[in-house]
């Protein structure tokens, strides 16, 4: 008989990627709130995860055997902006369902990201002070220490910006610059920012094979630093487009309202001794582009 997974997110670019990834061995149970998911193996179930009462009824009905928490409002302008609404989803609700998973005594994940850093000096470890530089970045930090205060057992997975299968969601990073390259549009693309950019596929592994397994802070993310530029021009030679169209520019051009740091780029050293594999971002983006995705 399987265990029960119930996936906050479901219907995000990650949790399209964990779906697929924990569907052989999981009865999955994906909450989601205003979308929807088309999976199925996995049992859609609508729910607020800032509404308290109507969480502990879906636990009780559903008696999961873990639970991973992706869902998280993540744009960090709007953060920005609406610092009051981002904060009920991403430190209350993810405060909620430690302090239930706590209850339970059963894995709890939760994916942060690399932007609890202020990217001064990249490669940062897992013991690192954090500093993040926007409101986004400070509430995951903030939901961080408070998941580990409620519930020391948490697993707490920090995740760089990812690309994976085209057709997953909106929040593909590379489908939106590969559909312009496409069409004959010039890209911009940072130089003077680094991220561990990592494949969704190989993240969502990681994160199956140590659930339960580990527990703290744990950074999930690409082999290689990369800039948005590096990223771009590796995506152009696996997917054959014309690198031309590709300009190299400077988050300093760009005035967005959340801040962005220069270089947050993940040490995943821990990680890897855990066992944790990631492919190479050449390796995945030529599996993306020959479709042997999944």
């Amino acid at each position: 008989m399987k265990r029960k997974l119930l996936l906050t997110g479901a219907s995000g670019f990650l949790g399209y990627h964990l779906l697929r990834v924990f569907a052989n061995d999981w009865e999955i149970y994906g909450i989601t709130n205003s979308n929807t998911f088309d999976f199925a193996e996995a049992t859609p179930v609508k729910c607020d995860l800032t509404n308290y009462i109507e969480l502990g009824n879906y636990f009780d009905d559903i008696e999961p055997d873990a639970v991973i928490h992706t869902a998280a409002i993540a744009d960090a302008n709007f953060c920005q902006k609406n610092a009051e609404v981002a904060y009920s989803l991403n430190v209350d609700a993810s405060k909620n369902l430690a302090g239930i998973c706590c209850d339970f005594q059963i894995p709890f994940a939760f994916t942060s990201t690399d932007l609890v850093f202020d990217g001064k000096k990249g490669m940062y470890t897992e013991e690192d002070e954090k500093s993040p530089i926007s409101v986004y970045g400070e509430q995951k930090a903030i939901a961080e220490d408070e998941i580990l205060k409620i519930y020391p057992d948490a697993a707490v997975f920090r995740l760089p910006i990812m690309f994976g299968y085209p057709q997953a969601s909106t929040g593909n990073y590379i489908s939106g610059f590969i559909n312009r390259l496409k069409n004959g549009e010039t890209v911009n693309l940072f130089n003077d920012e680094y991220r561990s950019i990592g494949g969704a596929k190989s993240i969502s592994e990681g994160i199956f094979n140590l659930l339960g397994k580990t527990s703290g802070i744990v950074h999930v993310a690409g082999r290689e630093r990369l800039s948005r530029y590096d990223f771009g021009m590796k995506a152009v030679a696996a997917f054959g487009l014309n690198s031309g169209l590709i300009r190299e520019s400077s988050q300093k051009e760009v005035k967005d309202m959340a801040p962005r740091p220069a270089d947050v780029s993940l040490n995943i050293n821990k990680a890897m001794a855990l066992g944790f594999k990631p492919l190479s971002a050449d390796k995945e983006l030529e599996l993306i582009a020959t479709g042997k995705y999944f």
